[in-house]
């Protein structure tokens, strides 16, 4: 077979594929989170928020926590149930404290 055939037959499956990918995950919030942080955020997410007593406004950690890093060096992973992630975004650090059921945000 020669190469312009093989060309056209690959090239013919891929824009199948492209087709149907389109058509198939279309308006879906197709996403994925492979990186540490991105992970952990996840799940995150997915809990209850208790915040400390004098935390920082609800807005204002919404848009830190969306920004922020999560600095891996300096949290608590493993020790106990619940694990501390220090998150620092670019007016300080704040932990959160990621247990089974609920995430607890402190300074």
């Amino acid at each position: 077979m020669s190469f312009i055939k093989r060309l056209g037959y690959y090239l013919g499956g891929f824009s199948i594929g492209l087709v149907f990918l389109f058509f198939f995950f279309n308006g879906k919030r197709t996403q994925c989170s492979y990186t540490p942080d991105a992970r952990v955020k996840k799940n995150i997410q997915q809990k209850e928020w208790t915040f400390e007593k004098d935390f920082f406004s609800i807005q204002d950690t919404l848009l830190w926590f969306k920004n922020a890093n999560i600095r891996f060096s300096e949290s608590s992973i493993g020790v106990d149930s619940c694990n501390v992630y220090q998150f620092e975004f670019d007016k300080g650090t704040f932990a959160v404290e990621n247990c089974s059921e609920e995430a607890f945000f402190r300074r």
